[in-house]
């Protein structure tokens, strides 16, 4: 059973040019379908469901904020969803390059060139997040790990 004892929670580090991004590209869809919609009304209305859809997406998978519970480590995204990582897969975690934002192989859900944190696995793909306090958010996912297997 999930433990619903949240023991930390951090909101992820947002890089400027990431939100200007984030906003841009709806935004461009959304007036270039408002300057089209006298001349070709069926691709103004696509365009304005291109940018419902962004929003959407954008909305879906990008990081609200990173939960360390008792047993899990889970990366809330757009309500419904949710990305969980048990903390006995965890091997490690620590402070990583700002290259690994950008290229990695594993899940990213980093959002910041410069707080960037990795979380090695056993059995299942890295993750590379955010988080706006890295040496806090990594005492504290050292401090549950730590508790769980005193625990066992």
């Amino acid at each position: 059973m999930k433990s619903t004892v949240l023991l930390y929670e951090d909101k992820p580090k947002y890089d400027a040019w990431l939100k200007y991004l984030f906003m841009g590209v709806p935004a461009l869809t959304f007036v270039v379908g408002l300057v089209v919609i006298n001349i070709d009304l069926t691709g103004a209305l696509v365009l304005f469901c291109v940018t419902v859809f962004y929003i959407l997406l954008f909305w879906s998978i990008l990081p609200r904020s990173y939960q360390i519970y008792e047993d899990r480590f889970r990366i809330q995204l757009g309500r419904p969803f949710s990305f969980n990582v048990p903390l006995a897969s965890i091997q490690g975690a620590e402070k990583a390059s700002g290259y690994y934002a950008m290229a990695y192989w594993g899940v990213r859900f980093a959002t910041s060139a410069k707080n960037v944190v990795e979380i090695k696995c056993r059995r299942r793909m890295n993750v590379i997040i955010s988080p706006s306090n890295v040496d806090e958010f990594l005492e504290h996912l050292s401090q549950a790990q730590r508790s769980l297997a005193d625990g066992n």
